[in-house]
């Protein structure tokens, strides 16, 4: 069976819905920004941090001319390097920690 990294289809499709949708998740992205403050922050990181930055560094190294597989390995290096997002993802981790240490206990 092949794995998933190998198979064109899942690059071609994940190019296809990353430029595809850009214009239309940063509309989203920037009405959403007015209620900011609203906002929970774990909800922010992934939509602003997580999301939001993942689509704009896909489509720049797509313009750079990077294939789909790269521009994706990219995309996810910006996004770990986002401190609003690695944040998130550091509290999520102790939060699933704890609980699952309560449980043994």
């Amino acid at each position: 069976m092949m794995e998933w990294r190998d198979d064109p289809e899942l690059w071609q499709t994940l190019d296809n819905l990353l430029t595809n949708s850009e214009d239309d998740l940063k509309d989203f992205l920037d009405t959403l920004h007015q209620h900011s403050p609203s906002l929970e922050k774990p909800l922010k990181a992934i939509l602003f941090g997580g999301l939001g930055q993942f689509s704009v560094a896909y489509n720049e190294a797509r313009t750079e001319l990077n294939e789909p597989s790269m521009s994706f390995a990219l995309a996810l290096e910006k996004v770990i390097q986002n401190p609003q997002f690695s944040v998130f993802m550091l509290s999520m981790m102790n939060t699933t920690f704890d609980a699952n240490l309560e449980k043994l206990v």
